[in-house]
């Protein structure tokens, strides 16, 4: 072989043996660099998937929480349907009108609660748009604060978008209170005349 041809082949042989070790070392480099971007976006899913069960977690332990856990008013009632008493607030012979007053009140339960009591009385109301509270007849009730008490028509949305119970002990009567839309003084126009006896 002449000087020139082995000259050609050197520079050939050399030059691809330094494309080869290049290659392999820019590939060595972006498979590394690649991999911690992979590495790093595992990880922050991972947090974030670990945020996402703690939270579910906790939601659910709030949402047992209340569900064991019945309100105050609640246990007071029943407290006082089972003849309990708290003797610190007897004086001069007898129970403070204002304390009695407070547990004979109306107040609000849960759907679940509604006519577990089996001697209570189960009635349905409607709450109409115009803030008139009717009986099943679409008769108007007089005496609301008496019978499930003004407070407990705030309370729509609570439990159920439309309906509120509420608990009278008093009268012995679970109430289911649903909201209509309508007003009251519409479904009195559609309703035919009624013949009085």
């Amino acid at each position: 072989m002449n000087k020139k041809t082995t000259f050609i082949f050197a520079f050939i042989l050399g030059a691809a043996s330094g494309s080869a070790v290049t290659w392999y070392s820019v590939k060595k480099k972006y498979e590394e660099i690649a991999q911690r971007e992979i590495d790093s976006v595992k990880e922050v899913f991972a947090k974030k998937r670990e945020k996402e069960q703690n939270k579910d977690v906790v939601a659910k332990n709030v949402t047992e929480d209340k569900k064991e856990k019945p309100e105050l008013k609640e246990y007071v009632a029943k407290l006082h349907r089972q003849g309990y008493t708290k003797y610190s607030e007897y004086f001069d012979g007898g129970i403070s009108e204002e304390k009695e007053s407070v547990v004979n009140e109306p107040y609000v339960i849960s759907p679940e609660q509604f006519g577990e009591n089996e001697d209570y009385e189960r009635i349905s109301l409607t709450y109409y748009a115009d803030q008139v509270l009717v009986d099943e007849n679409d008769e108007m009730i007089e005496d609301v604060e008496e019978m499930v008490g003004f407070e407990s028509l705030n309370h729509f949305g609570e439990y159920e978008d439309d309906s509120v119970f509420v608990r009278n002990d008093a009268k012995k009567c679970d109430y289911e209170i649903l909201l209509d839309q309508k007003l009251y003084s519409d479904v009195i126009d559609e309703m035919p005349h009624q013949m009085e006896v």
